[in-house]
């Protein structure tokens, strides 16, 4: 006989099948309030307990059938109890699972597998519990099921760890060993020595399995797509780069990347990916092709001697229970590399910082070939302790308080490699003095140092064999100059009206902004206040920012767009280019605007095509509505005979088979080639009340005898239309 309690959980087993199945089949139309989005999150938390239950009720299975325990009622019971129990958490974290695949950042093919696999383990154990006493079910069929079980427990612990970790993570050990070496002189700019970094730094959260931000970095071509927040970084101006706004951030504010707790990216590699972006170099471009002064070569040859020196000691180890007694929790001491007697040490929290915390360290002062200490407290008369070290390799004295004075005792460090440095009090004759005293150093970081540029040139030219990272000071315009004022509103088109949000990545900024087209100065244009300025109708939006000690940023261009009347349904009625079908007739009102910049996705990907046809479109409304205008926004490239429409003709009435002509125009065409734009095209009218509008836009037939083109016929793109 059952008892009470077991089958009331029977029950809720049951309904909580049913419940995780709708959320699965349903999860589209579901919103998690934010009150229950802790409950997701705990899902990480919870998923251990059921797992272990589960393995350890599918174990016990296996013996129920044996004589000798068949007839044991105590056992019967209990496992019977267990794998209820254990099926019931499982239940309870993969709802919880769900719940947090609900927060952005979570999607991909590897969030699909895991959902189904965790939820099939749900499924799959609560059959075998349900036929588990039924008289056909005998012990071959329960070893079936306890194994297929078994397997879907497996499948989406594989399947979380990837999209927890990043794919690979369970073979990555092996799989790593496996990878060949490119050597420096096969080395693509991208492939080689980009997308590594990329890799090891932010592909575990920007991957198609978890994409974060709706951003993806593990191709070119999705790096140059972007995210939700639009473009990464703008090939030849790291100045309006995102990406290199967020890897310089400090390390505690929430918009930096990669997040706290996560890989940082190391100075070289910041100062890699930033000329990287500032060469704009093509991606198959060869490292080696470079000239031999130029920056980036010079970094990307001292990042391949990193990765591919076979680095061998002929010290012995250090004692294990010793390296054990110093690490602390604020100090760590581990190995290099597995296998090698060489260690890395590095000290955190300054707080904690006193002189003996080096001195403790000479009990592996042959061992120790790395040392990091950025942001201790570190002054002059602490060199002396480093000397110690007498195969130090790598040494980050980062924003210490050591002067040139200091900064000379290390030419005693025969061995030493990397020396950063970045933040302190040198001098140019003691860097010098460090660089002649020392001819293994390969690179130096000297970032936000008292040189000058003019200083630096000296150095670069006088120690060539050294790659110098100076990072953001090579860019004169960065140094001083603001970035652009960005637009924070979630969408550059709105219905009624709009409050308009202007924002920028540095604080304390003064934005200056005009509405009229003109370029906003400080004197004579209002200042930007949240909350103050509200939109009633499209404009173009010019900002500038100002800060006391920068220089203004150059005048940022919003085109803010109205679309009163967005129809219910949209027919094509007319055949769309092979080659730029957008997304159907969903093109014209997904407020999804395509750019001009050949290197963007968004320049193929977002604008509908028309060529020896005209675009025609029905606009169905649920009931009639008053309309005076409709706009399209179109792309004008002559030199690639793209054109504006050669006329615009629009239709309204009630029926959509007996409609009247309320509308027509014909847009000035260019009759030149020049750098391609886009342009808001409108068609005015007296204002008509209809259910229906037709939009009949013809392309440009026979291009002008001035285009190289002439006689040909134009391409019309179209990625918006806005009805007023």
């Amino acid at each position: 006989m059952k008892s009470k309690l077991t089958s009331i959980a029977e029950r809720i087993l049951f309904g909580g099948n049913c419940l995780l199945l709708f959320f699965l089949l349903f999860e589209s139309y579901i919103h998690i309030p934010l009150w229950m989005q802790p409950i997701g999150r705990l899902h990480p938390v919870m998923l251990h307990f059921p797992i272990a239950l589960l393995l350890l009720a599918l174990f016990l299975e296996l013996f129920r059938f044996k004589p000798e325990f068949r007839s044991q009622a105590f056992f019967q019971k209990f496992s019977g109890n267990l794998f209820l129990f254990s099926i019931l958490t499982g239940l309870i974290a993969a709802i919880m699972g769900l719940f947090l695949a609900q927060e952005e950042g979570y999607s991909g093919q590897m969030l699909n597998w895991h959902k189904w696999s965790g939820a099939g383990m749900v499924f799959l154990a609560s059959l075998v519990y349900a036929f588990r006493n039924y008289p056909w079910y005998p012990g071959n069929i329960a070893n079936v099921g306890i194994g297929v079980t078994a397997l879907s427990i497996i499948l989406a612990g594989h399947f979380g760890s990837n999209l927890t970790h990043g794919e690979n993570f369970i073979l990555e050990p092996i799989l790593a060993n496996k990878v060949e070496q490119v050597p420096f002189e096969e080395a693509q700019v991208f492939d080689h020595l980009i997308l590594p970094i990329l890799e090891s730094k932010c592909n575990s959260c920007h991957n198609p399995s978890k994409a974060k931000g709706e951003l993806i970095m593990t191709t070119l071509e999705a790096l140059l797509k972007g995210g939700e927040n639009g473009v990464v970084f703008v090939g030849g101006k790291p100045e309006e780069s995102p990406l290199l706004n967020r890897i310089h951030l400090p390390e505690e504010d929430e918009d930096h990347m990669p997040p706290t707790g996560k890989p940082q990216l190391t100075d070289s590699e910041k100062a890699i990916l930033e000329q990287w972006i500032k060469s704009n170099l093509e991606p198959e471009t060869l490292l080696v092709t470079l000239p031999e002064s130029d920056e980036l070569r010079i970094m990307a040859k001292g990042f391949f001697d990193s990765k591919t020196q076979e680095l061998s000691f002929d010290f012995a180890e250090a004692n294990p229970q010793t390296i054990q007694e110093l690490n602390t929790s604020y100090r760590a001491v581990i190995p290099l590399a597995k296998d090698s007697p060489a260690l890395d040490v590095v000290l955190f929290s300054p707080a904690n910082f006193t002189s003996s915390s080096i001195d403790e360290l000479v009990k592996v002062s042959e061992q120790v070939v790395a040392l990091n200490l950025n942001k201790m407290p570190v002054k002059d008369q602490d060199i002396q302790a480093l000397l110690r070290f007498e195969n130090l390799i790598r040494l980050n004295l980062n924003y210490t308080e050591i002067t040139g004075k200091g900064l000379v005792e290390l030419v005693k460090l025969g061995k030493l490699q990397h020396l950063s440095i970045s933040g302190t009090k040198v001098d140019l004759t003691s860097i010098q003095t460090v660089a002649r005293g020392i001819e293994s150093l390969k690179t130096m970081t000297v970032w936000e140092t008292p040189l000058t540029k003019s200083e630096l040139e000296t150095l670069k030219n006088e120690f060539k064999q050294i790659a110098w990272i100076y990072g953001r000071e090579g860019l004169d315009e960065e140094i001083l100059q603001l970035n652009l004022p960005q637009l924070a509103n979630a969408s550059t088109i709105f219905k009624d009206t709009m409050a308009l949000n202007i924002g920028h990545p540095i604080r304390d900024v003064e934005i200056r902004y005009t509405l009229d087209g003109t370029d906003p100065d400080k004197e004579n244009s209002p200042k930007f206040v949240f909350g103050e300025t509200v939109l009633t109708e499209g404009k173009l939006v010019k900002a500038r920012a100002y800060k006391e000690g920068w220089s203004a940023s150059e005048v940022a261009t919003f085109n803010i767009y109205k679309n009163s009347n967005k129809p219910d349904t949209v027919l094509l009625l007319s055949k769309l280019s092979r080659v730029h079908p957008a997304n159907g007739s969903k093109t014209f009102f997904d407020t999804e605007l395509g750019t001009y910049n050949a290197n963007s996705p968004a320049w193929a990907n977002n604008w509908a095509g028309f060529r020896g046809n005209p675009m025609e479109l029905l606009l169905e409304y649920g009931q009639s509505v008053n309309i005076s205008a409709v706009s399209m926004r179109v792309l004008v490239e002559p030199s690639n005979v793209i054109f504006p429409p050669e006329s615009i003709e629009i239709w309204g009435g009630d029926d959509p088979n007996s409609l009247r002509l309320v509308g027509k125009m014909r847009p000035i065409q260019p009759n030149k080639e020049g750098v391609p734009y886009i342009e808001l095209i409108t068609c005015d009218f007296k204002p008509v009340k209809a259910k229906y509008i037709k939009v009949v836009a013809k392309p440009v037939e026979k291009i002008g005898s001035w285009s190289k083109r002439k006689g040909g016929a134009g391409l019309l793109l179209v990625d918006e239309l806005f009805v007023n």
